[in-house]
């Protein structure tokens, strides 16, 4: 092989082919049934990968819209849930609010009756002690004038034996 070409083969190589009607028909002959079969398949997978495609486009669109609709269904659902929850809470909020309060309205009222209560123990307390010292102080006069009056009322033992003493002289002096 040689490097250099010449011109004129180098232009023949570049040169665009001349149509050749002979070698058109020859090649009709040998290969156009051939090709026209090869034509006629392709137009018919043609056709069928257009409406193979239409179909899936079809199919995957109803699929698609199926799930949007479920995917609506879904957010419709999950809406009506969180109203519902939110109407739990607060439902729950305020009964819990309500029952707070009760609790520190009744903490007040039984600190208040304790404290009542306290106060009135202390009272009867003081009332009892004050009716307790009297009725001892009652219990002591009452003791007092008692021994008092058994004093006055009693013999003395001195004056008695002083008495039986005069007795028992004056006898023995009307004896004597």
């Amino acid at each position: 092989m040689t490097t250099t070409m010449t011109t004129t083969e180098a232009e023949l190589e570049f040169a665009p082919p001349v149509p050749d009607k002979n070698l058109d028909m020859v090649r009709n002959i040998l290969f156009g049934e051939q090709a026209r079969e090869n034509e006629k398949r392709l137009a018919n997978l043609e056709r069928f990968v257009k409406v193979w495609t239409n179909s899936v486009r079809d199919e995957m669109r109803k699929n698609m819209d199926s799930l949007n609709h479920e995917i609506h269904m879904l957010q419709d659902l999950l809406d009506q849930e969180a109203k519902a929850r939110m109407g739990d809470s607060a439902a729950s909020r305020k009964h819990f609010e309500q029952n707070s309060k009760g609790i520190e309205n009744l903490q007040r009222q039984w600190q208040t009756s304790a404290t009542d209560l306290n106060r009135r123990i202390e009272e009867e307390t003081k009332l009892l002690s004050q009716i307790m010292e009297e009725q001892r102080l009652d219990l002591l006069n009452q003791i007092k004038q008692t021994s008092e009056q058994l004093r006055q009322d009693k013999v003395d033992r001195k004056m008695l034996a002083a008495l039986l003493d005069n007795v028992s002289h004056q006898l023995a002096g009307d004896k004597a």
